[in-house]
């Protein structure tokens, strides 16, 4: 039988919450809860949501020079740590690479291709043409993604 004595257990005991707290971005006077630092309003003056914008930022940045048909991206930028990450459970075509990375095939084939050249990946070619990658195995790999 359900008891409601358990569910006490879950919910905090009464003083336990941290309650509000001034938001700690400049001139702002809203109140943030459960202790957070800063409102809505300025969540990304946090610094792991900084971190994590900055992120995004250079992605997107690797993607439009992923896209161009010259240009280098840098060997421990996202793509290739992604890919190389990706590359632990299984082999990809350039298409699978291409849809689990959210890019254009075009840009897959390029990161492919300059992961490649840089011999972090094994580039194939299927009997109908498509591009594979595979990984060179988790021993050869622990310096580049860890």
């Amino acid at each position: 039988m359900f008891e409601f004595d358990s569910l006490r257990s879950v919910l905090p005991e009464s003083g336990q919450h941290k309650g509000t707290s001034p938001c700690k971005a400049k001139d702002c006077e809203k109140s943030t809860r459960e202790g957070k630092p800063y409102c809505s309003a300025h969540i990304e003056q946090a610094p792991y949501v900084a971190k994590i914008l900055a992120i995004l930022v250079d992605r997107d940045e690797e993607e439009r020079v992923l896209n161009l048909k010259k240009g280098r991206i840098s060997a421990d930028g996202f793509f290739y740590r992604e890919t190389l990450l990706l590359l632990r459970s299984k082999d990809f075509t350039a298409k699978g690479l291409a849809r689990r990375l959210d890019l254009s095939h075009h840009a897959s084939e390029r990161l492919i291709a300059l992961m490649a050249k840089d011999r972090l990946v094994i580039r194939e070619f299927t009997s109908r043409g498509d591009t594979t990658i595979s990984g060179l195995g988790a021993h050869d790999l622990a310096d580049v993604v860890d």
